[in-house]
């Protein structure tokens, strides 16, 4: 895809998370509705209804010219970084489809670096000689790595949710990504070893972008505009919501990026913070079913996702059923 404007925002969805990334979209179009906006789609899903009411720039996976692109970041988490090789920007903030807009931050945005870590702190301190246990779980094995990048130091960085960033156009080439994800493979436990995932992107982005910078292929630079509850709490989001019913909030004293990683943000599940990210969801709907149609389109949502959850909860209970009795069958 060609450039069409030297900035813009970025979100992305498969086809289980477009109730999400409609929440996305109403906070970008609430707080920076003059900023331009790409949807990157991974499936053959129809998504015409977004580009109709929020004006979005339509990037699918499947029809990226690069045949190894297209295998490499189709059906997970690496599928974002189409944008970074394919994207429509020169300069761009990526925002996953579970995180939202929360007040406009785009003056904090810094186009004269390569990229722009969303974090508000350093990870591991310079002149720690322990390796934290969450480090490999979460991003990747330090001791593994010095296989392979024997000058790479991996204390002294800001370790980032890959959620939330911003980014210059190719400021990882596609063929160095493609063969460290290769590099990946043939080393298990290298990266994310507790996630259980072969999709992930997060240790991979993280390490590239500390290792670049390291040496100097790459100019970074830390800004503390992502906020995730489970992480730094609640209680900004409750005072600025407060007295504002189900309504985003008219002024935001910290603008930031608000982004509800681990479980999803939604009314039922109890377990997780989800006022800022309901009120992106009903400011959707409201634009087309008012207050009371948008309550219900949310309910109607959650409830789809229960009860996906729950049929695949009886799958997996019946499958193990049937090997049961298939192997209880061939005991003499």
């Amino acid at each position: 895809m060609k450039v069409q404007a030297p900035f813009g925002f970025v979100t992305g969805c498969h086809a289980g998370d477009k109730f999400m990334v409609q929440a996305t979209l109403a906070s970008m179009r609430r707080y920076c509705p003059n900023v331009p906006t790409c949807l990157t789609v991974d499936g053959d899903f129809d998504v015409s209804d977004l580009e109709d009411d929020y004006k979005v720039i339509i990037l699918r996976v499947g029809d990226l010219p690069s045949a190894e692109m297209r295998k490499l970041i189709a059906g997970g988490f690496h599928a974002k970084h189409a944008a970074m090789w394919e994207g429509p920007f020169e300069f761009y903030v990526w925002i996953d489809s579970d995180a939202i807009v929360w007040g406009d931050f785009t003056s904090q945005i810094r186009t004269d670096v390569d990229f722009q870590i969303f974090w508000s702190e350093i990870s591991i301190p310079a002149d720690a000689t322990e390796i934290p246990s969450w480090l490999p779980h979460f991003y990747f094995d330090p001791r593994k790595l010095r296989q392979l990048d024997p000058d790479f130091d991996w204390r002294g960085h800001p370790y980032f949710s890959a959620g939330v960033f911003a980014c210059r156009r190719n400021a990882i080439r596609f063929e160095q990504y493609f063969d460290l994800e290769a590099v990946s493979r043939r080393s298990p436990g290298l990266f994310e070893s507790g996630l259980n995932t072969s999709k992930g992107d997060m240790g991979m982005l993280n390490y590239l972008i500390h290792t670049m910078a390291q040496r100097g292929d790459l100019k970074t630079i830390v800004s503390d505009l992502q906020h995730i509850p489970t992480y730094q709490g609640i209680a900004e989001f409750e005072q600025e919501c407060a007295g504002m019913g189900w309504r985003f909030p008219a002024k935001i004293s910290r603008p930031r990026v608000a982004h509800f990683c681990g479980g999803k943000p939604l009314l039922f599940n109890g377990n997780t913070y989800s006022r800022p990210f309901t009120i992106a969801r009903l400011e959707h709907h409201r634009r087309r079913h008012g207050d009371l149609g948008a309550w219900l389109a949310v309910l109607n949502e959650d409830s789809r996702v229960l009860a996906n959850k729950v049929r695949r909860r009886l799958g997996i209970c019946s499958d193990t059923n049937m090997l049961i009795a298939t192997e209880r069958s061939k005991v003499p």
